[in-house]
């Protein structure tokens, strides 16, 4: 997911370069402008299909799934709103997509998968026996109990 959210945010990054080349009469620029919209959207299902597999199998968060999913139907709004020239609305939603995808990446490179919580001694371990003359460390949340008073 660190990749493929990268590859995303890199690529969003560069739909506001085109649009400024666009902007500052390099007009072949709106072409790359169209074409790398295009990329970017599906490198943002490829970041919405490697989110699903730190959920399934993982056991990650379910949310950056369909957050990516959520920011794919964003550029299919943003694609529409190119093409039929919204400009009002085209370059803002434009800004917060490119905010959304890297906030998402940000994300991604500071996710930890959650360590499966191993028993003391470990799966394949035998439980350290007390050295001679101590006592075994008690249980966590079992206190001893006077021996007229156990049930």
């Amino acid at each position: 997911m660190r990749i493929t959210s990268s590859l995303a945010a890199l690529l969003l990054f560069n739909q506001a370069v085109f649009a400024g080349q666009f902007l500052a009469g390099t007009f072949p620029a709106l072409q790359t402008h169209r074409d790398n919209a295009t990329y970017a959207g599906l490198t943002v299902l490829a970041a919405a299909a490697a989110a699903a597999l730190i959920r399934w199998p993982g056991r990650g968060p379910r949310w950056p799934m369909f957050a990516f999913l959520g920011l794919f139907g964003l550029i299919a709004v943003q694609i529409a709103l190119g093409f039929t020239r919204v400009l009002a609305v085209h370059i803002p939603l434009g800004v917060t997509i490119i905010l959304c995808g890297g906030l998402l990446t940000a994300w991604s490179w500071r996710y930890r998968p959650a360590q499966p919580v191993a028993s003391p001694a470990g799966p394949e371990q035998p439980a350290a026996s007390p050295a001679d003359g101590e006592q075994p460390a008690a249980s966590p949340g079992l206190e001893e109990q006077p021996a007229g008073e156990r049930s």
